[in-house]
């Protein structure tokens, strides 16, 4: 254990804490590796054995997040309810996620929206994590009959129908709209081509 008395987990996780304070503080481009070490009491050796350079640290702060919406989409999977339900609260749960930063996260959101545009594994891993859950419902609602059609297609079907809702540069876009009924009655008509 270092001197601080974290285990080296626990000091990777207090400094994304850290990093996450200073973006809301002071905004995206003022965080710095000295300012996290010296708020954590740590050296800049402590940090660098966790995070290469600033953009590691902020793909951690990213990928926390990441991690944080795909639990909170696997809470829309259950087995137990109808399945065009769960898609619909699973594709409303993705855009409240995604609005919700912009409007009240904004500085984190940037550094998401920075991630985002470029191939990182973390944000490949998120992407097929949603793609898996989703599948996975549409699946469920083939199987009661309540849709036809190739799965893999209904998904690919649902994502590009759902796009302007989740995707970054069109949350940022439409900010200003409540645009969640608009989303449920896009689903409903799309729901109904399937049956």
């Amino acid at each position: 254990m270092p001197k601080t008395g974290l285990t080296s987990e626990q000091l990777k996780q207090k400094a994304i804490a850290c990093t996450i304070e200073r973006m809301r503080k002071f905004g995206y481009e003022k965080v710095r590796l000295s300012d996290i070490a010296k708020d954590l009491g740590v050296t800049h050796a402590a940090l660098y054995s966790h995070f290469a350079d600033k953009a590691a640290l902020f793909d951690a702060v990213t990928e926390k997040w990441l991690l944080d919406v795909d639990e909170k989409l696997a809470a829309h999977c259950d087995p137990s309810k109808n399945p065009l339900e769960c898609i619909t609260n699973w594709c409303v749960e993705l855009h409240k996620a995604k609005r919700e930063k912009v409007q009240f996260d904004p500085e984190l959101y940037r550094a998401f929206n920075f991630c985002a545009q470029i191939d990182k594994p973390f944000v490949q891993h998120h992407i097929s994590t949603m793609r898996l859950q989703l599948k996975e419902l549409v699946e469920r609602a083939l199987a009661q009959k309540l849709i036809r059609g190739d799965a893999q297609e209904i998904v690919e079907q649902i994502l590009d129908a759902t796009t302007s809702f989740h995707h970054p540069s069109l949350v940022v876009y439409f900010i200003e709209q409540d645009r969640e009924p608009a989303l449920r009655k896009l689903l409903q008509v799309l729901f109904r081509g399937l049956k």
